[in-house]
């Protein structure tokens, strides 16, 4: 029945641009044209505006970026999904993100060469900046396709519809070598800053060439990619970190640290996201469905800089105080005074009532359905809630809050952790962890290690964790680093089921690498702790599998090692 059902990514993306012209006509920017469309400059830009659309791969109105600390060590999802390893080649999620890929392809190849029919007939300088952004958009989707599933059909024209079942996987190392390609002749024709807010821009060209070399640890390359944008696009940091997470906060967008987004429009009711009402709390009306995990809580830092387990302010007692403000603004610890869903409150997970905000300004204590609802962080999760992108100022039931793909203070961890890992560390290394720091209002790095290739990786990977948590990172980053035969398996662990009497500080040195990366172990005290499901891990989870339903229909598409 699966084979039956099955259609094929890339057939859904060749009948998105071969179908029905009455549709491309009345609804323009639901899908590109087919290249007969394509005859002015309004039509390319409608074209590319459906592949700007096609940027926002979700589930349930929820950008899969988000979801993929799930999918690694930091966080949880209510039901079951890819963390736990047990998922086969028929699994949703691979489908969902190899259809979603090919789609972004197959429309920026559709506008690629329907647009040189206008060319004659478009400015050239808009002619040649939407080519650019196009350009772009798909390397942007051949960037997941390639460190999510390796070897991937290189497609760099539209398909006929009796070529879709003739692809082949092209080798890894040729699909990196296209991306940096695309981005380089796109970056030379771009401007530093985009044409309007959402688009792609020279420092998004850049910023994801050097994404693209960290995760292919080619370092070098990264660095300098990312040095380009440091030097010369004029983005700084948004002084407020919490900012970078409302609506209110992203639409002055200061400093220009955002770089690029998903927009939601007012215009139009149906343009959402699920984000933060799929994570805020049940006290607050939401549907707490995805929750972080003790081990990144225990990744931030106490405000003396130093890690929980070497610092002499922290005290495990009282788990929320002196410590690194990034922790209060991307997870609710109880005790917390937070607000989702317009709903002012005191996070608890361990009294049936709590303390809520009323409208002339006082608290008044009403029942908490934190404390025993059964999709709740309590009995569903592992004790926490985030509030990153949750604490955004609007109605969670119709959130614009944009979810970031890219931001500054990304490209300044990039530039630091490739020259640590080249060992060509100097100031400009210390000054750009220094920056993201600074904002947290954490110290700086101590001089004593400022030219310890060994401590200092230690603190770009710790300082990257918290940094980017929920944005779509931490699944890559363990694959690249080699810890994730080490952080995944085993019961995902979480706060004190007790809310006095709390769990020594866990021990972060029971190996060299686990000292390296920051990983607590909590032997001795999961008893005291709330667990979640176990998890497993094998060696073919470092990639995901070729969904077999386009194996099927393609019989030429080889599969994954061991799937």
């Amino acid at each position: 029945m699966k084979k039956i059902k099955y259609i094929s990514a890339l057939v859904v993306a060749l009948i998105g641009f071969t179908g029905c012209q009455k549709f491309l006509d009345t609804d323009p920017l639901a899908a590109p044209a087919t290249t007969t469309f394509l005859k002015n400059e309004k039509e390319i830009n409608a074209s590319l505006t459906a592949i700007y659309k096609s940027v926002n791969w979700d589930f349930g109105l929820v950008p899969y970026q988000s979801a993929t600390d799930a999918w690694a060590d930091l966080a949880i999802l209510r039901a079951n999904d890819l963390g736990e390893g047990t998922f086969d080649t028929y699994n949703a999620h691979p489908a969902n993100l190899w259809k979603n890929a090919y789609l972004q392809i197959q429309r920026a190849n559709t506008l690629l060469v329907g647009m040189q029919a206008a060319k004659a007939d478009v400015p050239a300088g808009s002619f040649n900046r939407m080519e650019a952004e196009a350009r772009v958009l798909r390397a942007w989707a051949y960037h997941y396709l390639v460190f999510m599933f390796g070897d991937a059909p290189l497609i760099t024209k539209p398909l006929e519809l009796a070529e879709f079942k003739t692809q082949k996987r092209a080798p890894k190392a040729d699909i990196i070598a296209f991306i940096y390609k695309e981005l380089d002749e796109a970056a030379a024709v771009l401007s530093w800053a985009p044409a309007e807010r959402g688009r792609v821009s020279r420092a998004v060209a850049l910023g994801l060439k050097a994404r693209t070399a960290l995760n292919n640890k080619e370092y070098g390359l990264a660095a300098t990619a990312a040095k380009s944008v440091i030097d010369n696009s004029g983005l700084s940091l948004n002084p407020k970190f919490q900012d970078l997470f409302t609506r209110s906060g992203q639409k002055p967008n200061a400093g220009g640290e955002i770089m690029f987004e998903i927009l939601y429009t007012d215009a139009d009711v149906n343009s959402r996201t699920n984000l933060p009402l799929g994570n805020a709390s049940r006290a607050a009306g939401g549907q707490s469905g995805r929750f972080p995990a003790q081990r990144l809580v225990d990744m931030f830092e106490a405000t003396d800089g130093k890690r929980i387990d070497e610092s002499a302010v922290y005290n495990p007692q009282k788990p929320r105080e002196k410590r690194d403000l990034r922790l209060k603004y991307t997870v609710a610890l109880p005790g917390d005074t937070v607000s989702m869903n317009l709903v002012t409150f005191i996070y608890d997970i361990y009294s049936n009532k709590t303390k809520f905000l009323k409208a002339d300004g006082t608290w008044k204590e009403e029942t908490n359905a934190d404390f025993d609802n059964a999709f709740g962080p309590a009995k569903s999760g592992v004790g926490y809630l985030w509030t990153k992108y949750t604490m955004t100022d609007e109605n969670a039931f119709q959130s614009k809050v944009s979810f970031i793909l890219m931001r500054y203070a990304e490209v300044l961890l990039t530039y630091a952790e490739a020259k640590i890992e080249d060992n060509q560390i100097d100031n400009t290394v210390i000054n750009a962890i220094n920056l993201v720091r600074a904002r947290a209002k954490q110290p700086a790095v101590p001089t004593a290690i400022e030219n310890d290739q060994h401590e200092l990786r230690k603190l770009i990977r710790r300082e990257r964790t918290v940094e980017l948590a929920v944005e779509g990172f931490r699944w890559f980053d363990i694959r690249r680093w080699g810890i994730a035969d080490l952080v995944m398996p085993g019961q995902v662990i979480g706060i004190s089921k007790t809310a006095t009497g709390l769990p020594p500080v866990p021990n972060y040195k029971k190996t060299a690498v686990h000292d390296l990366n920051s990983i607590p172990d909590y032997t001795g005290q999961i008893s005291q702790r709330y667990v979640r499901e176990t998890r497993f891990w094998f060696p073919k989870l470092n990639l995901l599998p070729v969904p077999q339903g386009e194996r099927d229909i393609n019989p030429g598409l080889s599969q994954n090692p061991d799937w």
